[in-house]
């Protein structure tokens, strides 16, 4: 039923949680998993008048998108690896929901699986949680961990 299942993390305990209820339908179904990253871009305010200007250089840009990336990808493999399960990292950089819908969509993933909350709770109390994004966007079942 659920062969190619696609976890949604970003490091936070909620993604933790689902990355544990992963393992465990990984394990009795025989799924395949691929773990995504999504890293979202940093908005950068433009110069306003009376105001310095700030930039960001693109290598330090990078470096703190692999240094985020590694540290989730560190933080959710041990679920797997503890549980003696394979599976896939996948690193991709955009708006979160937008990325996950399209992933699932584009590899023909089963399952999409996902913690109900990110690490940013003020960001998704004003522009609309990504998980509730995914569950309304996305082509396959969306299952939501608390």
């Amino acid at each position: 039923m659920f062969n190619n299942i696609l976890l949604a993390s970003d490091g936070s305990d909620y993604a933790l949680r689902a990355a544990e209820t992963t393992a465990e339908l990984a394990r009795s179904l025989g799924s395949a998993v691929t773990v995504l990253h999504v890293f979202t871009l940093p908005v950068v305010q433009t110069a306003m008048p009376g105001l310095p200007s700030v930039s960001l250089e693109p290598g330090a840009v990078n470096a703190y998108m692999e240094e985020v990336q590694d540290a989730v990808a560190k933080r959710t493999g041990k679920v797997f690896d503890s549980a003696g399960l394979s599976y896939q990292i996948r690193m991709e950089a955009g708006h979160p929901a937008e990325v996950i819908v399209r992933v699932a969509e584009d590899q023909k993933f089963d399952l999409i699986v996902m913690g109900s909350r990110g690490m940013s709770a003020i960001k998704s109390f004003l522009l609309g949680s990504v998980s509730d994004r995914v569950l309304h966007h996305a082509h396959c079942p969306v299952l939501i961990v608390k």
